[in-house]
């Protein structure tokens, strides 16, 4: 079955027959979703089969490290310089310092105050940052390991951080807890009931330069299904309001994002089908403080997506940016760049910087560091299957590699995290049994 008969047989079975029930006003609705989707689906298509059209070329490329252009379309193939991304070169201007062991594999987000980690009992523990070191040498990332059996810690998504309010979800609610500068975190507080194990809540990242519209307290989070077999759904919780459904009618929500505008808020949703992966962006503005949801519109599609998967967002000067671990084709990996801008359309412009082989999980995680927006991956450091893995920072702004710098090194990298910092920024991984952190600086911070 091609891709295109099975986006058709997926979408006629999980919305037309569903519109079989609906008013004509409705079905209209629905239709038109359908064309939209359909629409960028195949133009994603013709894409991907325009991208590997010369595939000689490519695989030149990729052996002589030459970065390779695309054919006028939107998604230009941009290969990294190596297939192993080079050290920091000595104009760079970042330190990375020695990384340290921090806890046990545990749920853990890399904040301004250091690693803050949530246990299976509700409980915060928080591994404090301390103050980065100057000097043009590595020195010992000064950050605090937790005492030896601390926390009960699982595996899975770190919490999120939101004005000294640290959000996630326990024993199948969305919680909070205050997280003040100095002494012990506040108590708990139950916000809803029906929050899905396993995923994580979405607070507003606010754009750089940008003064954000005062808000109510506001999270996302996916709602526990019913059934197994039901889709997933998001809601926006904001504080004073009742819970309020995120996810337009008809669609579903893998993962959500905010993004703290001038207006109020911006929410950017992965959407996980059969064969195909929308992402959607929907407005939320805030008359009397009363959340109000805009239109939804899809911005990209891309192939199928994996379990862990979720879109990583980065607003920038001149608009945001998505990031997702993603499969280019049926031979190619890596991380499509999406420029979404200050305007949400579906003409999204699309670019990759590809992996040297696939990766499951793949995470992602981006920051600002040394004033400039950063995104901090792992990817397989060969070509070979079961290879190695590595952690990378690079620049926005350096799709080549050219200025990469590489981390550590490990068997497999379950989640990253980032937070700037003054004269650097704090990285956070989980891998194999242990819970890590290094803290990246500035040159100019190193005089």
């Amino acid at each position: 079955m091609t891709l295109r008969c099975a986006l058709a047989l997926a979408l006629s079975s999980g919305v037309l027959v569903v519109a079989c029930h609906r008013t004509d006003p409705d079905k209209a609705r629905q239709k038109a979703e359908f064309e939209r989707v359909r629409a960028a689906y195949e133009k994603r298509v013709a894409e991907q089969k325009r991208a590997t059209a010369k595939p000689a070329t490519a695989r030149a490329a990729r052996a002589t490290g030459a970065a390779t252009a695309g054919d006028g379309g939107d998604v230009p193939a941009q290969v990294p310089a190596s297939t192993t991304p080079a050290p920091a070169r000595g104009d760079a201007p970042w330190i990375a310092d020695v990384p340290v062991d921090i806890a046990a594999r545990a749920q853990a987000t890399a904040t301004s105050r250091g690693v803050v980690m949530n246990t299976r009992d509700g409980e915060l523990v928080v591994a404090r940052l301390g103050k980065l070191a100057h000097g043009g040498a590595p020195a010992k990332t000064p950050v605090e390991p937790t005492p030896e059996g601390a926390g009960n810690f699982g595996l899975g998504y770190g919490p999120s951080v939101l004005d000294d309010v640290v959000y996630w979800i326990s024993h199948g609610s969305l919680v909070r807890r205050q997280l003040p500068a100095h002494g012990a975190p506040g108590p708990l507080q139950v916000l809803a009931r029906d929050a899905f194990d396993g995923t994580r809540v979405a607070v507003p990242i606010p754009i750089p330069g940008k003064t954000p519209l005062p808000i109510p307290a506001t999270v996302a989070y996916v709602v526990r299904p019913a059934k197994d077999d039901d889709p997933l759904l998001a809601k926006l919780w904001v504080d004073g309001h009742d819970a309020e459904l995120l996810t337009a009618e008809g669609n579903s929500t893998h993962s959500v994002a905010l993004v703290h505008t001038e207006d109020g808020v911006l929410a950017l949703s992965v959407q996980a089908r059969m064969a195909m992966t929308p992402v959607h962006a929907r407005r939320v503005r805030f008359p009397g403080g009363h959340p109000l949801l805009g239109d939804d519109t899809v911005v990209w599609v891309g192939g199928g997506i994996q379990s862990l998967t979720e879109m990583t967002v980065l607003p920038t000067e001149t608009g945001l940016v998505g990031l997702i671990p993603h499969e280019r084709s049926m031979s190619e990996f890596g991380i499509a760049r999406l420029d979404i801008g200050q305007s949400p359309t579906m003409d999204t412009p699309t670019s990759w910087m590809l992996y040297p082989n696939g990766i499951d999980p793949a995470p992602v995680a981006a920051s600002r560091l040394c004033g400039e927006p950063v995104f901090f991956y792992a990817q397989p450091e060969t070509r070979v299957p079961g290879s190695p893995q590595e952690l990378v920072v690079q620049a926005l702004s350096d799709p080549s590699g050219n200025r990469a710098l590489r981390i550590t090194t490990g068997h497999v990298f379950y989640f990253v995290s980032m937070a700037e910092v003054p004269g650097g920024a704090l990285l956070a991984w989980v891998t194999d049994g242990v819970t890590a952190a290094c803290t990246v600086r500035c040159q100019t911070h190193a005089k």
